[in-house]
C-alpha cells in the first residue's frame, strides 16, 4: 500500500503531489482508540477468539447489494470451512456491531448467534471432528463504521474532487475486513477461493478480485459476478462501485510467448475522456504492461496471470494492493509500480503476522528502486537518495517491532522505517550477496516456495542463507533489528605506484548498533585513465587498505551507487597515509564486471570460491599474522577447509596465472 498527499491545482488542473511514503500518514491518523481496542481483540489469539483457530476457511461467497451514492450494505456471506482442531462446538467470526444480522444458517439449519461487541458466536448443532466440512451463511445489513483502516475507513463512500465521481469502496488493511463482511481475521488462514457478487444500479460498474465471469441484468440493476480460484488473505477481498468506463491494456511477459495478461482498468467516466487525465495519468497507466513484464522477469511470472491484473479508481490519496485489482486514487508511475510489486510481496506471499510487514511493504518499496534503476534511470539515484535521507533524518529507529505493536498504525505503517528503511536495506542485502544472478534466483525461489501462503522475516532470512550460502545474521542484527546508520570518514593517499585508504566509522546509535560490518565500494578517478571501482569489506571501526595503482588520483567516491544507508565525510587526501602498510592492508579488487564469489562470510570453516568461467586461477589463504596457510589452483570452484584452524580473520587472495591479484577478501571464521 502506498499513501500520497495530493494537492489539486484548480487553476491549471495539473496534479501536484508530495510523498509521505506509501500509506503512512493516513494510516497513522486513522486508528482511533476505539478502533485500536476492537482491532486488538480481533487480531490477538486470546481465549475469547480461540474458536477461530479450529477451522480452515476454504471458500467465501460475498453476495451484496451496494450503490455508489452511499455505503449501506445489504446481503449475505457464505463461508465453507473444515475443522482442523477438534472438538469444534462453536463457530466464531467477526462482524462489526453496526451491522445487523437478519439470519444465520449453519449447514442449512436456521440458528441464532451470541454477539459480544464484534464477535459472532454460533453454537453448532453437534460437535464437529477434524476434517469435517461445514457451511455458514450470514445475512446482514447496515452502515459500516468510520475509520479503522490503513487509509480512511474499512468501507467508504465519497466523491472525487477532481472528476466529480461518487464511489463506494472497501479498504480492509490491516484489521477491518470485519467492518463490512463477516470475516476470520487471521493472516495464516488464506481463503482458498472466493466469489464476490455485487448487485447495483445498472449505470454503475463493480470491480473486484479474480475474473468477471458474468453480468446479470435484474430489472434496472445489474449483478457483477467476480470469481477467483486463487488463495487470498482476508484483507485483500475488495469491492469498488462507481460510474466507471473500462480501459484495458495487455502485458506480454516472456513466460507467455503466445499469450497475454489482461490489465483491466475501471476509470471514472468523468476522467476517462478528460484532456488532463489523458495527458497525465493515462500516460502513466499506459506504462503498466512494461512494468508488469519487468517485474515478472525479476520475481517470476506474475502470480495471478490466469485471472488478471487491474485498477479501480476510488477517491482516496494513494493505492491499496487488492489482489488482482488495485484500488487507487490516481495513476502515478511509482505508486503503480509499488502496488503491482505487492502482487508478489503481500498478495502471493503474505506476511505471516503484521510484525512481518517488511515482507509486504519493504519489498514493494524495493520494487520502486528496481523499476527506477532499469526503467527510469534518470530518477533512480534521486529517488534512492530521498529514501536514504528520510531514514537518516532521525538518528535511530528499527524496521523490527514486536507483536505488541501490531495494532499501532504509527509502527506498522511508519513511512521512514517500514517503507524507506525497509526497502533500502533489501537493496543493501542485494549488495551483500554480490551476485545478481544468485540474488534474483533467491527472490524467485522464495516466491515459488511460499506462494499462496504466508512467510515471516525469519522465513526469508533462513531461505536466503540456504540459497546463497551467506550467513545473514549480522546483516539482520545491524539493519533490520538494529538502529541507526554509519558515517564514514574517508581519507586516501597515493604515491610511488601505491594507493592508501583509511576509513573510520562512527554510528548514530552506538548504544544499540555500535558498528556496521559491511562491504563498501569506492570509485577511484585518475587523470587520463578509466575510473576504477573497488569493493572493500569493513570489519572494524578503522580500516586501512593499500594496493598498487598507477597514475594520478583526481577523486575518490565512497559508496558511489548508494548501496548502503550512510553519510560520508570526505573522501579527502591525507599525505601521511601509506608509511607503514601491513600484509593485511589489501583490497578487494573486484570491479563491477568481476564474477567471483567467496562465501559464506562469516563462516564456520568451509568456504567456497566460485566463478563463472573456465580460466585457471590461483588462491592463497593467509592468517591474521600474514602466514600462508593454504594455496591451490582451481577453475570454476574451490572448497577451502579451515575447520581445524582457530577462529578469527583470514585473508583470501585470488590471482591470475601471472600472479596478478584479481580479488582479495577478508573472511571471518567463527
Amino acid at each position: 500500500m502506498k499513501k500520497i498527499i495530493i494537492l489539486f491545482c484548480i487553476l491549471n488542473s495539473v496534479l501536484v503531489y508530495s510523498q509521505d511514503h506509501s500509506c503512512s500518514r493516513a494510516k497513522k491518523q486513522s486508528l482511533s482508540s476505539r478502533i485500536l481496542f476492537q482491532a486488538r481483540n480481533a487480531s490477538s489469539p486470546a481465549a475469547q477468539i480461540s474458536h477461530e483457530y479450529k477451522y480452515d476457511v476454504k471458500f467465501v461467497h460475498l453476495d451484496l447489494k451496494l450503490e455508489r451514492i452511499n455505503k449501506y450494505i445489504v446481503g449475505g456471506v457464505k463461508t465453507i470451512a473444515t475443522v482442523t482442531l477438534a472438538p469444534l462446538d462453536t463457530f466464531m467470526t467477526l462482524l462489526h456491531q453496526n451491522l445487523i444480522i437478519d439470519s444465520i444458517r449453519f449447514n442449512g439449519m436456521l440458528l441464532s448467534a451470541l454477539r459480544q461487541d464484534s464477535m459472532v458466536k454460533i453454537k453448532t448443532p453437534s460437535t464437529l471432528n477434524n476434517g469435517t466440512s461445514f457451511t455458514v451463511s450470514i445475512y446482514y445489513k447496515g452502515t459500516p463504521p468510520i475509520g479503522g483502516s490503513a487509509i480512511g475507513s474499512g468501507f467508504s463512500n465519497g466523491t472525487s474532487g477532481s472528476w466529480g465521481n461518487q464511489a463506494t469502496w472497501s479498504l480492509s488493511e490491516s484489521l477491518v475486513a470485519y467492518h463490512w463482511w463477516p470475516t476470520k481475521q487471521i493472516l495464516t488462514d488464506k481463503i482458498d477461493s472466493s466469489w464476490v457478487f455485487v448487485t447495483t444500479d445498472s449505470i454503475n460498474k463493480v470491480g473486484s478480485n479474480g475474473k468477471l465471469k458474468n453480468v446479470v441484468n435484474i430489472g434496472n440493476k445489474k449483478r457483477y459476478e467476480w470469481k477467483s480460484r486463487t488463495p487470498i488473505a482476508y484483507y485483500l477481498i475488495s469491492v469498488a462501485v462507481a460510474k466507471y468506463k473500462e480501459y484495458n491494456l495487455y502485458a506480454h511477459p516472456l513466460y507467455l510467448p503466445n499469450d497475454s495478461i489482461l490489465i483491466q482498468n475501471y476509470i471514472y467516466d468523468g476522467a476517462i475522456n478528460n484532456t488532463n487525465w489523458i495527458n497525465q495519468q493515462k500516460v502513466q497507466l499506459n506504462k503498466m504492461p512494461q512494468v508488469l513484464e519487468f517485474q515478472s522477469k525479476m520475481y517470476g511470472m506474475y502470480p495471478f496471470y490466469k485471472e488478471k491484473y487491474g485498477h479501480c479508481m476510488a477517491p482516496f490519496g494513494g493505492g491499496m494492493e487488492h489482489q488482482t485489482m488495485t484500488s487507487l486514487g490516481f495513476f502515478e508511475y511509482y505508486i503503480n509500480a509499488h502496488e503491482l510489486g505487492h502482487q508478489w510481496w503481500g498478495d502471493n506471499v503474505t506476511c505471516k503476522g503484521w510484525a512481518d510487514i517488511w515482507i509486504n511493504e519493504g519489498f514493494a518499496s524495493y520494487t520502486e528502486h528496481l523499476v527506477a534503476q532499469y526503467l527510469d534511470p534518470t530518477n533512480f539515484l534521486p529517488n534512492l537518495n530521498a529514501a536514504h535521507n528520510s531514514v537518516m533524518s532521525q538518528p535511530g529507529g528499527s524496521v523490527f517491532f514486536t507483536n505488541h505493536d501490531t495494532v499501532d498504525a504509527n509502527v506498522i505503517f511508519n513511512s521512514r522505517l517500514t517503507y524507506d528503511k525497509g526497502g533500502a536495506i533489501i537493496r543493501s542485502l542485494q549488495f551483500l550477496t554480490n551476485n545478481d544472478s544468485v540474488w534474483f534466483n533467491t527472490l524467485r525461489g522464495f516466491q515459488n516456495t511460499y506462494k499462496n501462503s504466508t512467510a515471516s522475516v525469519i522465513d526469508f532470512k533462513n531461505y536466503y542463507q540456504t540459497q546463497t550460502g551467506i550467513n545473514a545474521t549480522q546483516f539482520f542484527n545491524q539493519w533490520y533489528y538494529g538502529e541507526g546508520y554509519p558515517t564514514f570518514n574517508v581519507k586516501y593517499n597515493f604515491s610511488n605506484g601505491g594507493f592508501y585508504l583509511k576509513n573510520t566509522q562512527n554510528v548514530s546509535m552506538p548504544n544499540v548498533t555500535p558498528f556496521f560490518t559491511t562491504p563498501l565500494q569506492y570509485k577511484i578517478s585518475r587523470v587520463g585513465q578509466a575510473d576504477t571501482t573497488i569493493r572493500l569489506n569493513h570489519f572494524q571501526a578503522t580500516e586501512n587498505f593499500s594496493f598498487a595503482l598507477t597514475g594520478t588520483v583526481s577523486a575518490v567516491l565512497c559508496d558511489p551507487n548508494n548501496w548502503i544507508i550512510n553519510k560520508v565525510v570526505g573522501p579527502s587526501r591525507d599525505i601521511t597515509l601509506g608509511n607503514n602498510p601491513t600484509a593485511l592492508e589489501s583490497i578487494d579488487l573486484q570491479t563491477n564486471n568481476t564474477q567471483i564469489f567467496i562465501g559464506p562470510n562469516p563462516s564456520t570453516g568451509i568456504i567456497n570460491i566460485t566463478k563463472n568461467n573456465e580460466d585457471i586461477l590461483f588462491a592463497e589463504v593467509f592468517d591474521i599474522n600474514g602466514n600462508l596457510i593454504l594455496q591451490s589452483n582451481f577453475q570454476k570452484q574451490l572448497k577451502i577447509d579451515l575447520t581445524n584452524h582457530v577462529n578469527g580473520v583470514y585473508l583470501i587472495n585470488v590471482l591470475q596465472k601471472d600472479k596478478q591479484l584479481k580479488l582479495s577478501q577478508k573472511i571471518i571464521k567463527q
